[in-house]
């Protein structure tokens, strides 16, 4: 890789950095060497890794429609969860950010392997600043492809938490794109990925746990898809009891510490490596060019400019072992009849060891010595190794002291003490609850019968006021007269009245 500004100098060491702390793990692609050659107005980075034939768009492709088996399918799918739940597993996780069909590559062990780490975050927090939402827009658009792009990615403004469950995002995409070869959002639409706009094919027919699997994968919600953990135990078991495993795999040092350390930690977890020259120019005599790199001026150092305080390439030299073996060779039982100078003289050589790595000192002279081949040929020579029969016989020792223990420290009087302690404790639990339920009972009954009695109070009044209302309607009635008499007597009045008013003026005084 040629570069020339310090972005892309960024993402090549994040993604030289992440594939050594993931080194040894078999579903990584793996980094071999690596060194960076500066040529004045650019870099160039030269990484060697594994060569890895063809990439499941390769596979895919080359099918047509023969779809794969829910097996198959499984396995493929198990193997990407593996390297997945390696990097989400570093005390910091670290969000791949990039996972797609194009990223997985064929080994020639016949296992999936993920590539392509220059995307790579470790930065998990939620957007709220304008100007720090316009950076991040431009990194994931620079650095995610639009297909397997999280809902909380395309749209800031939700103010999601965007972390490693991006991942499990673009690995529900990645199944269905396994299982039916095609993307679940085929338009790239933003409105499609956040309206989780797509549907499950009737055909080819996949078991429910798969399908379900996919769902839960692509919730909108990144709070609502499982992580990595579940996914892969959740992939695991649906495969033939043949083909499950116990455990997510895992590079050796990973397996064997039972924890996986962050990016500096892998990084500073080897001792440091010698220094190398480049190989010796190929011979010309063949009448053929010379390569590019030898035609730059650097081809005439014996050492490269890069940075002469580090090692240049990531193999481990041969007298170095794992700490998985100094771990075992420390923890080794001494014999017997081993003196107790014997075993001083193993002590003392086990710490100069230990003194070394940690130190990480290289002598001098250039000739350090091996401690490794010194301790073992001292135990050689004083016969401190242990013969193969007495394996079994410590073992059965310790399987007897171990159930002893357990004997003595469960035996009869202390156990019918606490079951009897425990059996006291639960019935006066269970007497002080029954004494708290009849209290409420008491309560609940006793305001039972205050709503009865007033309930009984408020009907008689009601009674009361309809009787009351009947009677009012019944007088008004009474004095009400009816319209039909007093038409009439309206009729009569005006020829009555003349004679009374006459009667009245013509009177004698």
């Amino acid at each position: 890789m040629i570069y020339n500004d310090e972005e892309l100098s960024d993402l090549v060491m994040k993604e030289i950095n992440v594939m050594k702390a993931l080194k040894g793990h078999p579903n990584v692609v793996t980094l071999y060497a690596h060194t960076i050659l500066d040529m004045g107005r650019t870099k160039e980075a030269l990484l060697v890794m594994e060569f890895c034939e063809k990439s499941l768009v390769n596979v895919l492709e080359s099918r047509g429609a023969a779809y794969f088996e829910e097996k198959q399918v499984l396995s493929i799918f198990r193997d990407v969860c593996n390297a997945v739940f390696a990097m989400h597993s570093q005390s910091l996780p670290i969000a791949h950010r990039d996972l797609k069909a194009e990223n997985l590559l064929l080994g020639p062990d016949g296992l999936w392997k993920l590539c392509d780490f220059g995307s790579t975050s470790t930065n998990h927090k939620r957007f709220e600043k304008p100007e720090e939402m316009g950076i991040e827009e431009d990194n994931i658009r620079k650095h995610t492809t639009p297909a397997y792009r999280a809902p909380e990615m395309w749209d800031l403004l939700r103010r999601d938490l965007i972390n490693e469950k991006v991942d499990i995002w673009a690995l529900g995409c990645l199944l269905y794109r396994i299982c039916y070869f095609k993307s679940a959002f085929d338009g790239e639409s933003k409105l499609q990925i956040l309206n989780g706009n797509y549907r499950i094919p009737d055909l080819p027919k996949y078991s429910s746990p798969v399908t379900d699997l996919i769902r839960d994968m692509l919730q909108a919600s990144p709070d609502d898809r499982p992580d990595i953990t579940q996914v892969w135990f959740r992939v695991n078991e649906q495969l033939p009891v043949n083909m499950q495993k116990s455990l997510p795999d895992g590079p050796p040092e990973m397996q064997s510490a039972g924890i996986h350390g962050g990016i500096a930690k892998a990084a500073n977890r080897s001792p440091p490596m010698p220094q190398r020259s480049p190989p010796p120019p190929p011979s010309s005599g063949g009448g053929g060019q010379l390569g590019a790199f030898w035609s730059t001026p650097h081809a005439k150092d014996s050492l490269f400019v890069e940075d002469k305080s580090r090692p240049k390439f990531d193999e481990e030299p041969s007298h170095n072992t794992s700490q998985q073996d100094r771990n075992q060779s420390e923890n080794r039982s001494f014999p017997k009849n081993a003196s107790p100078a014997k075993q001083e003289n193993v002590h003392n050589i086990v710490a100069g060891r230990r003194n070394v790595h940690n130190k990480s000192h290289v002598p001098e002279d250039g000739a350090s010595k091996d401690f490794e081949l010194t301790f073992s040929q001292k135990v050689m020579d004083h016969g401190m190794e242990r013969p193969k029969a007495s394996k079994p016989a410590a073992t059965h020792l310790f399987q007897d002291e171990a159930f002893s223990t357990f004997v003595a420290e469960f035996d009869s009087n202390k156990l019918n003490s606490r079951v009897s302690n425990d059996k006291e404790g639960k019935e006066e639990a269970l007497e002080a609850e029954i004494e708290r339920l009849k209290e409420q009972l008491k309560q609940v009954n006793s305001e039972k019968a205050e709503i009865t009695s007033k309930f009984e109070k408020l009907s008689a009044i009601c009674r009361s006021q309809r009787q009351e209302i009947q009677e009012l309607k019944q007088t008004l009635a009474a004095r009400t007269p009816s319209p039909n008499k007093y038409q009439a007597s309206s009729r009569i009045q005006p020829s009555a009245s003349p004679p009374v008013l006459f009667s009245l003026m013509f009177s004698p005084l």
